[in-house]
């Protein structure tokens, strides 16, 4: 696997100018799945990360959760297309399988590794689309006021000729 040299973490999620969010207890990965409206395809991949992870609970923040590890440590951050917090390469690997990977600069030694889908699923349509807008209505066209006959393009009156 080819290391990558540009990583997909935010600016303004790196580093000690993390942005504070308020932490919310999450008490399951599905509720987690639901609520941050994760793909599937990521689904997958975030649940192994967890089943090998000693986790010992799930905190949600604005736009993204972190999984707590039982044991302390760095806890592991699930974003948008991407997780960091691996300690390193091969704990990378032993978590999360063999997927794109990166050195993150979430911490110093740190790693991230790349979901399969990097959006966030578009939650579907339950309220009725309001009706289209009426369109303007249009310009009655001008008749003679001798027989009432539509006007042509020229305004005189074929049938009168005024």
């Amino acid at each position: 696997m080819e290391e990558m040299t540009e990583t997909p973490e935010t600016a303004d999620l790196v580093g000690a100018r993390k942005i504070r969010e308020r932490a919310t207890p999450l008490a399951t990965l599905d509720e987690a799945f639901q609520r941050y409206r994760t793909p599937f395809a990521n689904q997958q991949l975030i649940r192994r990360i967890v089943e090998n992870t000693d986790a010992s609970d799930l905190v949600g923040y604005g736009s993204y959760f972190r999984v707590n590890r039982r044991g302390g440590g760095p806890a592991l951050e699930v974003h948008v297309g991407y997780t960091t917090g691996f300690r390193s390469e091969e704990d990378a690997i032993r978590r999360a399988g063999n997927v794109e990977r990166w050195p993150s600069r979430r911490f110093h030694g740190a790693w991230g590794v790349t979901h399969p889908e990097d959006r966030v699923r578009t939650p579907t349509r339950t309220a009725p689309r309001r009706p289209a807008r009426p369109s303007a209505p249009e310009k009655p066209e001008p008749v003679c006021m001798t027989c009432f006959m539509v006007l042509p393009a020229t305004g005189i009156c074929a049938t009168c000729d005024e």
